[in-house]
């Protein structure tokens, strides 16, 4: 019955880990999946988390999502593959990234297993070879989400279920991120649940700043950089343009690996604003990966989600990430012409963490010359050619060759489209408090355990570190 059940919480990804976000609520039979989220684990091992749900999918009567990052989206095929047919809720915005961003997963895998499965034909008995089995999803699958999604404008409550209402609430992550809502009555009360999804920063120029919800009871927070302050916007700025005046006066180059969806494109808007705003002397900016094009392509279909600032930018343009300082490479030849180019020249390449991708190439004809510069932007996870970068090797291997690093290499990982401790502290300030139950997600314990310090005052009761798996009466 509407009204008497009681709500459970269990925790199925990202909890005490930064990946595979999953959250399962139960108001009373009534089941509601949070993200779907990767794992960050081989996909092509049979014992990949990515590969076994803890849940029964055919149980749940809604999913809803908060962004288009693959820790979010990423095995949504795979609940249509395990016979899922319900609703799957999204922003219009997240709804077109979803699109193109699952469809790039399926060949990606496609190919991981080609090129695993030609090892071994040839003789390897490598670890890749021998897991090698098949993707964990195929495009058809792709198309049954695609089929499946339900678009939802922000600030709109919507019954998803029976008693239960979403509205989604804009988060400024990236673009279409949002905050999950849910509105319901508890034994005649009314009661709150917020999910922050991936809560943005403050005052970054292109995307809104993350929107302030009051009257929260159950608050399920990420808490990536819980422990990290990291530099404002306009101090990024400055470094930029610091960076950009080396490279004029040297006639260099510079090498930012930037992830396609979200990093790309607010590194494309910095630049229109030193050299538009900050009356900055341009330099051409170049940005080398299919993927980003496709989806710069739907950032300019959303002219609306941005802030005025920055939409006063971009309206001097004939299209919004466009100008005549900034050019889009397409097939490899255009990508290969890159580098006989002189500079002084910006390259804008994917993969973030540069192992994968048309930034390595870029890289090998750069990382040489001590005139040159590499400008990371992006989270480099431990292992990752982009870490070894950030802490500045003296040698590095790229595509089975080592390269002297003399490249003068720049750490701005202020660019994170993550709140930082301050960023949190600020939004749970506005909430108004008086908070019943909070859990901390998405986050490594150590930055949890700070996080929770900032959070207390806030809430009525012990701020709770997620626990995988653990269900949790709220």
């Amino acid at each position: 019955m509407v009204g008497v059940f009681s709500v459970q919480i269990t925790f199925h990804g990202a909890a005490r880990q930064v990946t595979g976000s999953a959250h399962l609520l139960e108001f009373g039979n009534r089941r509601i999946l949070l993200d779907c989220g990767l794992f960050d684990s081989d996909r092509l091992n049979p014992d990949s988390p990515n590969r076994h749900f803890t849940f029964d999918p055919l149980s749940l009567d809604a999913v809803v999502i908060s962004h288009a990052h693959n820790d979010h989206i990423g095995r949504l095929p795979c609940l249509m593959r395990a016979g899922y047919r319900g609703p799957i809720y999204a922003t219009p915005a997240t709804a077109d990234i979803l699109n193109v961003m699952l469809r790039d997963s399926a060949r990606i895998q496609r190919e991981d297993v080609r090129q695993a499965e030609a090892r071994r034909s040839m003789g390897y008995d490598d670890q890749g070879a021998i897991q090698a089995i098949e993707p964990l999803f195929e495009l058809h699958d792709v198309e049954w989400v695609v089929e499946r999604l339900q678009r939802l404008p922000y600030d709109v409550s919507t019954e998803i279920v029976e008693g239960v209402h979403l509205t989604y609430r804009d988060a400024g992550h990236i673009l279409g991120s949002a905050m999950i809502q849910l509105d319901y009555t508890e034994a005649g009360t009314k009661r709150r649940f917020l999910f922050t999804g991936d809560l943005g920063r403050r005052s970054m120029g292109l995307l809104p700043d993350p929107t302030i919800v009051r009257g929260i009871d159950i608050l399920v927070s990420e808490s990536t950089y819980g422990a990290k302050e990291l530099d404002s916007h306009d101090k990024l700025i400055k470094q930029l343009h610091a960076i950009v005046a080396r490279a004029s006066r040297l006639r260099s180059k510079i090498i930012i690996p930037a992830f396609s969806l979200g990093r790309t494109q607010r590194m494309i808007y910095c630049f229109q604003e030193l050299f538009d705003f900050h009356k900055v002397k341009p330099i051409p900016v170049y940005v080398d990966s299919p993927l980003s094009n496709r989806l710069t392509d739907i950032h300019r279909e959303h002219p609306k989600a941005y802030t005025p600032r920055a939409q006063k930018l971009m309206d001097r343009d004939p299209i919004y990430f466009g100008s005549s300082n900034v050019h889009y490479s397409t097939g490899w030849e255009d990508s290969r012409r890159l580098n006989n180019l002189d500079g002084p020249l910006i390259i804008i390449a994917s993969s973030g963490m540069c192992d994968a991708g048309r930034v390595r190439h870029h890289l090998k004809h750069t990382v040489s010359d001590p005139d040159n510069a590499i400008v990371i932007v992006s989270y480099q996870a431990e292992g990752t050619l982009g870490r070894q970068i950030a802490e500045g090797e003296e040698q590095i291997k790229i595509i089975d060759q080592w390269y002297d690093l003399n490249a003068a290499v720049y750490v701005l990982d202020g660019f994170s489209g993550h709140a930082d401790r301050n960023d949190l502290q600020w939004w749970y300030e506005q909430t108004g408090g008086n908070i019943e139950r909070a859990f901390l997600v998405h986050g490594e314990p150590e930055q949890m355990l700070s996080l929770s310090e900032i959070l207390q005052p806030h809430v009525t009761t012990d701020v709770v570190m997620a626990e995988p798996l653990h269900t949790y009466e709220v």
